[in-house]
């Protein structure tokens, strides 16, 4: 009882207030900002001033000497960029989730079906993946994005005539959808003058449009930030961090239409031009390194997501903050939300154990680009001394005159020929050429790409054997392609559960979208989605050695017919379906369903019969012999009665000829007895006529 009312007693735990949260965030925000600032920072920069082939430290003192610099780290990011594009703009599905039992798998194919269109149609996947492939090539990590975004915009005004008095009550009740610009003075309906309140008018309206897509961003290097503790998650493949965020720099009446107190909007500072070191070195040949823009007045927004306790329930939730200026002085908390995760999907190119931040390919190719650069500027200063040589001159013996206006088929004027002599220096750089090569492969093999190990014929190569060059090319394309490894199974897998959320928390979207998509819709709405679904990653991997795995590819499907044939049991149509999946993918053909039929989605296939017992079989020969031969003599009976009723009828047909003709002919006898008769008769009365006397008229 005493242990009851001491637990009533217990005060409550209160939440954090807004100026709470906004201390605790802007300790960790500053902490975090200057470790991006100064540590990741300067690697990005010096990446990057590689990659442009920006002169080095020093340069400026050369003193006409040569400042060349080569483009090993430009042509290594170029190479890499493509090979790994290949990769990843070439598949139909890229990300594919896995059902966690059958009764899954109508809905797994859903989402995979939704979210590939949402990443790779509805938005720019080609663009996205250069400009995130490249931002990790050069400065060691490249960030994407995410985000839900539902915009409003205006159809053009048109004009409505005769409109009522409901239609307009009906179109000025609903602001957000109609907008009338203009309305005319009432006239009386035709017809109807006498009746009141049958007024029109005539109207300009608009209509408005709404959109709402999943809007997938590449964020500038310089503007994400991130806590030094920083990690890769092994659960997810998204960033494990005390603190990560970004910066925007946008107006301040955009703050205003995404719906901030405007009190809390004008309390924050105007942003000033105090750009990112890596912003100014890749925007120095635009001459835009202001980091602000002209035209209206900016301000910064830093987005922030970090744990803390908000409530007070004493769990450090996952919240999303929104925070207004610098956390230096004048940052006002806008916002602040509770999240499940941080919508950052990160790429790495050079991954080390346990932190976000490896290497870049300036930091595995930088100092050969030095060395290499610095033995060619020997070789070009070494050519224009041999060229240009040096010329030494008896001061009263030569005119100097004719000397500075030396050129091509110039005249000299001297005293006497030991007037004027060169200094003549050898030329060495042919020597170097091997140092040089050397350097060349070095790098080619530490990054994996070069021009000897894609589209070159090995048997080409010198000083080397094909079998032997077709192996340093499997070996160096390893390395592309753990990269290509580590970049689906870290940044990309994140980035389809970053979708997959905000289509969950959007569902009314979401399912219109997916009946569009779908012409057989299961009818799930993403309100049913699982986000706790695997995934799987869907690259095919091999970039140099395709041809190697066709011809394994088409061996293989050679013995799988051959196991099918012999029947085996070893093989069946699903294991063909997965050798033309792979066949098909590594000629370059996207959308395997196309050219396949998987065995797995056809209509299952009626049982085949059991094989029957000899003895069996030979009694049913001899039933089915027996029942031939049956067969047989019934048909041979079957002709003869047929023949033998045929010549019945045709013995009956010949009597009923014979009979027809005997009555013919008695009927036409009759007919000519008949004819006798009746002129005999005739021939009698005309007599009787002629002898008959005459009698005597008594008058």
């Amino acid at each position: 009882m005493e242990d009851t009312e001491n637990v009533k007693k217990k005060p409550a735990k209160s939440g954090l207030s807004e100026q709470d949260i906004l201390n605790r965030a802007a300790n960790g925000l500053s902490k975090s900002l200057s470790y991006t600032s100064n540590d990741i920072e300067q690697k990005r920069v010096a990446g990057l001033k590689l990659y442009k082939r920006s002169p080095f430290a020093g340069d400026d003192q050369l003193n006409g000497r040569s400042g060349y610099v080569t483009s090993d780290t430009f042509d290594n990011v170029e190479w890499l960029t493509s090979n790994l594009m290949k990769l990843f703009d070439g598949q139909d599905r890229v990300v594919q989730f896995s059902p966690n039992g059958p009764e899954d798998e109508p809905l797994a194919e859903q989402m995979t079906d939704v979210v590939n269109y949402i990443v790779t149609e509805a938005n720019n996947h080609a663009l996205l993946m250069h400009d995130w492939l490249k931002n990790g090539l050069i400065g060691g990590l490249g960030i994407i994005t995410a985000q839900y975004v539902r915009e409003k915009s205006w159809r053009p005004a048109e004009l409505k005539q005769g409109v009522a008095l409901p239609e307009l009550i009906q179109l000025a009740s609903n602001p957000e959808e109609t907008e009338i610009i203009e309305a005319g003075q009432p006239y009386p309906a035709p017809g109807m003058e006498a009746i009141p309140g049958m007024e029109l008018r005539d109207l300009r309206v608009r209509k408005a449009r709404m959109r709402s897509r999943v809007e997938l961003l590449t964020l500038a290097p310089e503007d994400f930030f991130v806590s030094a503790d920083a990690q890769f998650s092994y659960a997810t493949g998204g960033i494990e961090a005390a603190l990560q965020g970004y910066k925007r720099t946008l107006p301040r009446a955009e703050l205003l239409e995404l719906g901030h107190d405007p009190a809390k909007v004008a309390k924050i500072p105007a942003a000033s031009s105090d750009p990112a070191d890596y912003a100014q070195e890749r925007n120095r040949d635009q001459r835009h390194s202001d980091g602000t823009g002209d035209v209206e007045e900016e301000v910064e927004v830093h987005e922030v997501y970090m744990r803390l306790d908000v409530n007070g329930d004493g769990i450090r939730e996952l919240v999303h903050l929104t925070i207004g200026g610098r956390p230096s002085g004048g940052a006002v908390l806008l916002a602040h939300e509770e999240v499940e995760f941080a919508p950052f999907a990160a790429f790495c190119p050079y991954m080390m154990p346990n932190t976000l931040n490896g290497m870049s390919v300036g930091d595995l190719v930088g100092k050969d680009q030095r060395l290499k650069s610095q033995f060619l500027r020997g070789i070009n200063d070494n050519l224009m001394q041999v060229l240009r040589p040096q010329r030494i001159v008896e001061g009263n013996g030569v005119n100097i005159d004719d000397l500075l206006t030396a050129g091509p088929d110039s005249i000299l004027r001297v005293e006497s020929k030991g007037a004027l002599d060169h200094v003549v220096t050898p030329f060495v750089g042919g020597q170097a050429a091997g140092v040089l090569s050397m350097l060349d492969q070095s790098i080619e093999h530490r990054t994996g790409v070069g021009p000897n190990l894609a589209g070159v014929d090995p048997s080409s190569l010198q000083n080397t054997t094909a079998t032997a060059s077709s192996q340093r090319q499997t070996m160096s394309q390893l390395r592309v392609e753990l990269m290509a490894r580590m970049i689906a199974e870290t940044g990309y897998r994140y980035l389809f559960r970053i979708v997959t959320s905000l289509l969950m928390a959007n569902s009314e979207d979401t399912k219109a979208l997916t009946i569009r998509l779908r012409n057989n819709w299961i009818p799930y709405g993403t309100d049913q989605w699982d986000a706790d679904l695997d995934l799987k990653t869907n690259i095919t991997f091999g970039i140099t050695d395709k041809p190697q795995k066709l011809a394994a590819a088409n061996a293989l499907l050679q013995m799988q017919f051959t196991a099918i044939k012999e029947g085996t049991g070893l093989a069946d149509l699903s294991k063909v379906y997965n050798t033309l999946s792979l066949i098909t993918e590594n000629s370059n053909f996207r959308n395997v369903e196309r050219f396949w039929n998987d065995p797995a989605k056809m209509p299952p296939q009626p049982p085949e019969p059991p094989q029957a017992n000899p003895e069996v079989e030979a009694a049913q020969a001899k039933l089915e012999f027996e029942r031939q031969k049956l067969e047989l003599e019934m048909s041979m009976k079957q002709q003869a009665h047929q023949m033998d009723m045929a010549m019945e009828r045709e013995r009956h047909d010949q009597k009923m000829q014979l009979e027809a003709a005997k009555f013919q002919a008695q009927l036409e006898m009759r007919q000519r007895e008949i004819a006798a008769e009746t002129q005999l008769k005739g021939l009698q009365m005309m007599t009787q006529q002629n002898v008959q006397p005459q009698i005597p008229n008594d008058d």
